[in-house]
């Protein structure tokens, strides 16, 4: 399943253009959720914690997943086939709008605000994958499960998590803030630099490896390892060889 997936997304990037700034890396996807107001607990106050969760999830088709909603934030970028993703309310402020299916293709972003009730799926003919950043209040479930009527009825094919990893209790920035995620693809031993900033970054190596320097100490980046740059701090990624990264930055503001 991972072989097949790999070998759909390598068809895509012979059309990526490469990353003039730096060389040896092209930027295959990109895309961006701003966050209004940050996570912020049920009783609406800021939370004083977040659970991150990084992943690059697949399926093949038909697959439908529960409906479900989050304590907490959700954006994915596609990166491969078409995934179908489910609202129940077309409009979120209005209870009463009909339920919609957002086709989201090779690129494009979803945004799922805290409490929209919603899930994925795949509708055909082939596989869908998605990067998927899960933003949640600390301590929360990672979804909350909803019997919704309207949702289109269970299904799962060939689901996978090509990668899946977790960091709890991360230090907010207050206020608004914007999901910005990126699939980068690194030549072999291409340097992609990361420069000090407000950002708290996410980096995974999902095809590939290579190494992380930081303050001065180089750390292995294992495939389907993700390892954090805090904020402001400067770091460089290597590729050992040719390689694919998932690149995740929580950025204070909105930066759409």
């Amino acid at each position: 399943m991972r072989t097949r997936w790999l070998g759909a997304l390598g068809l895509m990037l012979v059309l990526a253009a490469p990353a003039a700034a730096v060389p040896g890396i092209t930027v295959v996807d990109r895309g961006s959720c701003v966050v209004a107001g940050g996570i912020r607990n049920e009783d609406g106050t800021p939370a004083k914690a977040w659970d991150m969760w990084q992943e690059i999830y697949q399926t093949g088709a038909p697959t439908w997943l529960q409906a479900h909603t989050h304590h907490g934030a959700e954006c994915i970028t596609n990166v491969s086939g078409v995934t179908s993703w489910w609202f129940a309310h077309r409009v979120p402020s209005r209870p009463a709008s009909a339920p919609t299916i957002v086709p989201a293709h090779n690129g494009l972003t979803v945004y799922t605000v805290q409490g929209r009730v919603h899930t994925a799926g795949d509708v055909g003919p082939g596989n869908q994958a998605y990067l998927g950043i899960h933003l949640l209040v600390q301590g929360s479930d990672f979804n909350y499960p909803v019997n919704d009527p309207s949702a289109p009825p269970l299904a799962k094919t060939g689901s996978v998590s090509i990668f899946k990893n977790e960091f709890p209790n991360q230090v907010p920035s207050p206020g608004t803030l914007t999901i910005a995620n990126q699939i980068l693809r690194f030549a072999p031993h291409a340097a992609y630099p990361i420069p000090a900033s407000g950002a708290l970054g996410y980096y995974t190596f999902f095809a590939g490896s290579g190494t992380l320097r930081m303050r001065g100490v180089v750390v292995a980046m294992a495939t389907g390892k993700t390892l954090v740059v805090p904020r402001n701090t400067a770091a460089t990624i290597t590729a050992n060889a040719a390689g694919m990264l998932a690149a995740t930055e929580l950025v204070p503001g909105a930066h759409p």
